[in-house]
């Protein structure tokens, strides 16, 4: 499968089985002041599980699964790199990410990539909040 079929094949999924996720990366800009990069991206959110946390509070953790299609088109966060170069690709979401999923901040916990001939064709990740 070509990487450009897979990508088109996931695309089309999401579009007719997923929901729409707000991507968020904090960066430090002048003066110490937050600056916010956001993508909106289509997305497959299921959850698989939550955590009990002190005082009865519960934290839901989400496998998602994105398409780098939205990601490219916007830009985010900024340039991209090679992962086959052995440089950590910026598109794929980092801990300290943020997934705005149904209007609940969630924390990216880990993601990865899968690549087909060296192309980024889908982000997996794992979000709690």
């Amino acid at each position: 499968m070509t990487p450009s079929a897979a990508i088109g094949m996931l695309d089309r999924l999401l579009a007719a089985n997923g929901e729409d996720i707000r991507l968020q990366r904090l960066t430090a800009g002048p003066g110490g002041a937050q600056i916010i990069f956001e993508v909106v991206c289509r997305a497959s959110v299921k959850g698989v599980g939550a955590t009990e946390l002190l005082g009865g509070l519960i934290q839901q953790q989400s496998d998602v699964i994105l398409s780098p299609t939205e990601i490219d088109r916007q830009g985010w966060p900024g340039p991209a790199t090679s992962a086959a170069a052995g440089i950590a690709d910026r598109r794929i979401p980092v801990k300290g990410d943020r997934g705005v999923i149904k209007g609940r901040n969630r924390n990216v916990e880990f993601a990865h990539g899968k690549y087909i001939g060296g192309e980024l064709v889908r982000i997996d990740m794992r979000v709690s909040g």
